[in-house]
């Protein structure tokens, strides 16, 4: 999945995994997130599940990965299993304007006089 947020906001995410018939599936233990770059991304797994996540943009504008991690095996091993995000994070709403000079002083050209 990939998904545009602008800086000046947040969104919450939640995985959830299915077995190869497309059925809902259990994993093993807690779901791990993280962020490749917690400059654009923060993330902030919910405390009561942790399948839940928020995502907090840091004020860069950019690309992060989101990696939700589990344990697919539900015996002794691990069996990690992977989900992605791609985040991409711009600019938010305009909120004020500036006005700049972009040439240098020209001389007026004469004009004819109204007649009255």
């Amino acid at each position: 999945m990939a998904y545009t947020l602008p800086v000046d906001k947040m969104i919450v995410v939640q995985v959830s995994y299915v077995d190869s018939a497309g059925n809902p599936a259990a994993i093993d233990g807690l779901v791990g997130w993280s962020s490749s770059n917690s400059s654009i991304a923060a993330i902030a797994p919910d405390t009561g599940d942790s399948s839940i996540c928020s995502i907090i943009p840091q004020g860069t504008l950019g690309s992060s990965q989101i990696t939700a991690t589990a344990d697919a095996d539900l015996g002794d091993g691990v069996k990690p299993l992977i989900t992605t995000m791609d985040l991409t994070v711009v600019a938010g709403e305009a909120v004020a304007g500036t006005i700049n000079v972009v040439a240098d002083p020209q001389p007026i050209a004469p004009h004819a006089e109204p007649q009255a």
